[in-house]
């Protein structure tokens, strides 16, 4: 491989700019989300190997990036009766929102409405 490491750094910079970009484009689907989190894992084990502060501090990132996923991946109890003190307590702590973006069909952000073109543009 011709590339160094820091011309593989650089890249991957480049690279996730781009998903972050597509991501808020196309929308992040649960299976996208669970990807993603793997590669910043596999980077993290990688870091970590060199000891020290990296390794106490990745391990952490490491176990919050294993719950984020497993939030993902598990199922949600039943959604709560809808103006419950269990509904107000879901909105307030991000779990409804994360339900329906998890549960959602479509994982895209709203498009602009589509312009209609009658027989009289032409």
């Amino acid at each position: 491989m011709d590339a160094s490491l820091t011309d593989l750094v650089s890249s991957l910079g480049d690279t996730v700019v781009d998903l972050l970009e597509a991501g808020e484009t196309e929308g992040w689907s649960p299976s996208t989300a669970d990807d993603a989190l793997s590669f910043v894992d596999v980077l993290c084990v990688a870091l970590a190997a060199h000891g020290g502060p990296l390794e106490s501090s990745l391990a952490q990132v490491r176990a919050h990036i294993a719950a984020a996923r497993r939030g993902v991946r598990r199922d949600l109890p039943p959604a709560p009766r809808r103006g419950s003190a269990a509904a107000r307590a879901e909105e307030q702590d991000g779990t409804a929102r994360f339900r329906a973006w998890r549960d959602a069909r479509v994982h895209q952000w709203p498009a602009p409405p589509r312009v209609r073109r009658s027989s009289l543009d032409v």
